[in-house]
């Protein structure tokens, strides 16, 4: 089947919509749009927590990702839908949560639950023309093979983990961060090889528009290079380094531990916490556990490093006011808080919340603290590069934070992990502008008050004072995400409302139930005629969404349609034929 192409016609911007009252579904197709369509440079850092300059932690040193910074929006308060790498990467290029995408584990391969027809991020791109290219990691494992790329590349970011003299991955897994240091030199290390054949690619000229992927890692085991350790610690109090696993040490030296801070943990944290928050415990000595912050610390300046000649590169062939640069990382990691808490896979704040940033040309720099989801990228990255919206999307476009960052957003994100009891149990958390809320079924909940308590070590469960706070938590859980998006504009209400007052109508139209929490809406209708009409919906914003040609018998008529992909907001319906007119407004909550 050929491709469908882009447009690229001068017309005002809308996204023109089949709408197919046979089928009773919201269906999709590209009619016409004035957005650019950008080039997209993707990139996912694998296990990447918020302790870095850009996001506001100063101590950790992330230039290049300053320069996004200047340029971009980046959101410190964006939630993962699944906090481990598969199903958290599932999710997001899949637009889908986890319970649609069926995905809880790293061992299952999404395609096998999900069905051969889904289309990755990636692939809807590629629909509309796009040259589609990998390097790195972007979903997991040998599951890249399941995405249908242009070119990508067969290197597994795990042969680019090594100890010293090796190019494997040895040892076993734990639970607490592994670390040593190598001395090899910055294009050898594993961001440094990803690089260089991102690189080498972007030389080749790729056709435009191009969606190019980049997987880079600061991923456990944390393996800086010598150079990226010496940015931290104790010059002057230097100690021998181990240069693999085992700890070998061979007469590597660099830079002592003992001055690096650590996360606060106090004694007793986990006391009020049902014992199923907590996937493992690793306690370590305090010069350990200084140590073992400091490689993750100096791995992320490492990959910062790394994805500045990336953004040389796009300087040099002028490109930056041509791409769209998403920034973004699976999951959190924990570095020992809450008593040994380690990697990910816990619902606190240093698993679920992950980087994120986005730089669109012409819009504003800014920071965000709406609350944004994984899921919202796909969703978003269509109508930043005028694509028609993907059907079945279970995120919410958060373009309009890129013209207004503080605007109202979605009251709450979610997040979810599953404990291996037998059978497998699915656990939620939610967190809202100022409270976070776990939920462990039988096992217990926890309510943490992020204006007092931003690192979750009082549960407030029990407290009375927060009895109420806690009820309203449980509807929110209760209700879901699709109880929590983003209200509409009310200036795009107000203009919405003039328009359809303005019409000249000579029928009147019954929507039903108005508003709609998302099941199936009736609109019925006298007619007096038997003639086709067309029927247009406008959304809060006054474009075209849905459109469809009808025919229309004499007396009672009654249409049905889904809304449950639609977005929340007000929406205009307008029919007209010959002799009929009609509007009318309805609501999706």
């Amino acid at each position: 089947m050929s491709k469908p192409t882009i447009k690229r016609k001068n017309i005002s911007a809308l996204c023109i919509v089949l709408f197919s009252s046979v089928a009773g579904l919201w269906s999709n197709a590209a009619l016409g749009q004035a957005t650019p369509h950008y080039n997209v440079l993707f990139i996912a850092v694998d296990d990447m927590n918020n302790r870095a300059s850009v996001f506001g932690f100063p101590t950790v040193l992330t230039p290049n990702l300053q320069r996004l910074r200047k340029r971009g929006t980046v959101f410190t308060n964006a939630y993962c839908q699944f906090p481990m790498c598969n199903p958290s990467r599932t999710s997001l290029l899949s637009g889908w949560r986890p319970d649609k995408t069926g995905v809880y584990n790293n061992d299952t391969r999404p395609r096998s639950v999900m069905g051969p027809d889904v289309k990755f991020l990636p692939e809807y791109f590629k629909m509309y023309g796009y040259h589609t290219e990998r390097v790195g990691k972007i979903l997991h494992g040998d599951f890249e093979n399941d995405i249908a790329w242009d070119y990508s590349d067969s290197l597994y970011i795990g042969e680019l983990r090594y100890d010293e003299g090796s190019q494997s991955l040895t040892g076993k897994k734990d639970g607490g961060g592994s670390w040593w240091v190598t001395s090899s030199p910055d294009d050898s290390t594993a961001n440094g090889v990803l690089v260089r054949r991102m690189l080498g690619r972007m030389r080749l000229n790729p056709p435009q528009p191009f969606f190019m992927a980049l997987g880079l890692t600061v991923h456990n085991p944390f393996t800086p290079s010598i150079s990226y350790w010496n940015v931290y610690g104790d010059h002057a109090a230097p100690q021998l380094l181990p240069v693999n696993r085992q700890g070998q040490k061979n007469g590597l030296s660099g830079n002592g531990s003992s001055n690096i801070v650590l996360p606060a943990t106090p004694a007793g944290d986990r006391s009020d916490v049902p014992p199923v928050a907590f996937p493992s415990q690793v306690l370590k000595s305090t010069t350990e556990w200084q140590n073992t912050v400091h490689a993750y610390y100096a791995e992320v300046t490492g990959m910062d490093k790394q994805l500045g000649l990336i953004f040389d590169e796009l300087e040099r062939k002028g490109l930056w006011d041509s791409t769209v640069i998403v920034f973004w990382s699976d999951h959190g990691q924990h570095l020992g808080e809450h008593e040994g808490t380690w990697l990910k896979n816990t619902l606190f704040e240093e698993s679920a919340k992950a980087p994120l940033i986005v730089c669109v040309p012409g819009k504003r720099p800014a920071v965000s603290k709406a609350l944004v989801e994984m899921v919202d990228i796909y969703p978003s990255m269509a109508a930043i590069c005028g694509l028609p919206a993907p059907a079945g999307m279970e995120g919410t476009s958060f373009l309009p934070l890129l013209d207004n960052p503080a605007r109202p957003w979605k009251r709450a994100a979610f997040t979810q992990v599953q404990r291996y009891n037998n059978p497998p149990v699915n656990e939620y958390g939610l967190v809202t502008s100022q409270y976070r809320y776990n939920s462990w079924g039988k096992d217990g909940e926890e309510l943490y008050d992020h204006k007092t308590d931003p690192f979750e070590y009082v549960n407030q469960v029990l407290n009375p004072a927060y009895a109420t706070i806690l009820s309203n938590m449980r509807k929110l859980m209760a209700g879901g995400w699709t109880r929590v998006l983003p209200p509409a504009d009310p200036v795009a209400i107000n203009a919405v409302t003039t328009t359809n007052d303005a019409l000249q109508k000579t029928g009147e139209l019954k929507v039903y139930p108005n508003p709609s929490k998302g099941e199936k809406i009736f609109v019925e209708l006298q007619s007096e005629y038997n003639e086709s009409v067309h029927i247009v919906v406008h959304n809060s914003a006054g474009k075209i969404v849905q459109q469809m040609t009808n025919f229309l018998h004499t007396g009672n008529n009654i249409l049905s349609f889904s809304a449950a992909e639609r977005a929340a907001g007000v929406y205009t319906i307008a029919i007209k034929g010959k002799q009929l007119s009609a509007t009318s407004l309805f609501v999706l909550q």
